[in-house]
């Protein structure tokens, strides 16, 4: 079988943290998201089509450097039609009679996908598999219109869903689905979408047995969502036992390269990765749900938990840093501290393209660009994003979005000032 990941996006809403790195290579406890999903794929698929757009080399280059049991062939879609309109472009790459079809921005577990897989090994052409979640807003996704476990129709953000479930980015569809999408006329938002097109099969007699998801899934559609997956993924990881130095505390399972500089008093509670050329310490405190990316150094006396530091940023001695995504190439003066939580421990709010929209969560740090640097004695509150080459001044409290190339800083005169560093 034939299988077509779709990974062309540039997940804006993501930024400023995938700016650079498409959302496709963000790392998930300790692999990039599209190699969860490729790895996950069963040996009932021989042959993978990818589409891709934003960064497209850097994708193709990450995963060319991995052998797969499976052949891959690449598609780019140029300009964002729509996933109707990126499943469209695959179809001379397409030979078998139904293919698997997924969403490269869904994290979930490797039986759930090979399932679906399984279930859509039929003969009978005019019927498919349609993966659904159960969630408790389904009116912000594409619901789903049940009867008897198969499906009706896939209704795309429906102010009344007629089910709490929702269509989970999984799903073997028949080849016929070409010739659909070649008549599938643009949806209110000026895209092709493959949806509009399983409804018109539907329609059209085409049979849609439900899978209801039951594991772990994970749509990562906003930032606080890169965390929740490298939290879960590293639960389940099967990381190896290690054997630290004697002045060195390990807890918990943990993935540690082997040239990383542990310093004593450094007190690991895994699970945790740390890449290559990593340096921790002295009395480092990394708590569970810590990623810590190639050539990053952290210093005396730093606590990090739950978060993301990407390649090449050095935390400052004496700094905190909670539930954050922080990105390549930063520099955190000593004493820089990143609140999660607010003091009321209600839910923490972020600024999401222009709409102030609820993470649903108590504790959430900030989400940060390459090569930003902060001054000693910096306060980062909850929520806030920072943008990439941005500098923050000693001693600032920071409560709001930073621009990307801004200098900001606390003037005991004029109070903050903002200037463009471009």
């Amino acid at each position: 079988m034939d299988a077509i990941i779709l990974t062309a996006g540039k997940a804006t809403r993501l930024h400023p943290v995938t700016k650079s790195i498409p959302k496709p290579l963000m790392p998930i406890a300790g692999s990039p998201l599209i190699c969860h999903i490729l790895g996950a794929l069963s040996r009932k698929i021989d042959h993978v089509v990818i589409v891709i757009g934003h960064e497209a080399d850097l994708v193709k280059d990450t995963i060319n450097q991995i052998n797969y049991p499976f052949t891959i062939d690449w598609v780019t879609q140029e300009e964002q039609q729509g996933t109707g309109h990126a499943v469209k472009l695959c179809e001379q790459y397409i030979d078998s009679d139904s293919f698997f079809m997924m969403y490269g921005d869904i994290f979930t577990s490797q039986q759930v996908i090979n399932e679906i897989i399984q279930l859509g090994q039929t003969n009978d052409q005019r019927k498919g598999i349609f993966s659904a979640k159960k969630v408790i807003n389904p009116e912000k996704y594409g619901c789903l219109e049940i009867k008897k476990d198969y499906l009706v129709k896939i209704l795309e953000k429906h102010p009344q869903p007629p089910s709490s479930y929702i269509n989970a980015g999984m799903m073997v569809l028949p080849s016929t689905v070409f010739d659909y999408l070649t008549h599938t006329p643009k949806s209110s938002r000026g895209e092709i979408e493959l949806t509009d097109s399983i409804n018109q099969l539907i329609q059209n007699g085409y049979i849609f047995a439900l899978y209801y998801i039951k594991d772990h899934w994970i749509d990562i559609g906003y930032p606080w969502d890169l965390l929740t997956a490298n939290e879960i993924g590293m639960k389940i990881q099967d990381f190896p036992k290690i054997t630290p130095p004697s002045s060195v505390t390990v807890e918990g399972v943990c993935k540690i390269a082997e040239n990383v500089i542990l310093r004593p008093g450094t007190f690991i509670q895994g699970p945790v990765v740390i890449e290559e050329n990593v340096t921790v310490g002295p009395n480092c405190f990394l708590r569970s749900g810590t990623y810590l990316g190639e050539n990053v150094r952290i210093g005396n006396a730093v606590e990090i938990k739950n978060s993301i530091i990407l390649e090449n940023t050095i935390i400052g001695h004496l700094s905190y840093v909670g539930d954050s995504v922080i990105g390549r190439d930063c520099n955190f003066g000593a004493g820089t501290k990143v609140a999660n939580l607010r003091i009321d421990k209600k839910s923490i709010f972020m600024t999401i393209k222009g709409e102030r929209i609820s993470s649903g969560k108590q504790k959430l740090g900030i989400f940060m660009g390459d090569n930003v640097k902060t001054g000693i004695n910096v306060s980062l509150m909850p929520g806030i994003t920072i943008g990439e080459n941005s500098q923050i001044g000693a001693h600032t409290l920071l409560n709001q979005d930073v621009p990307p190339n801004t200098l900001l800083y606390y003037d005991p005169q004029k109070g903050l000032v903002q200037k463009s560093l471009k």
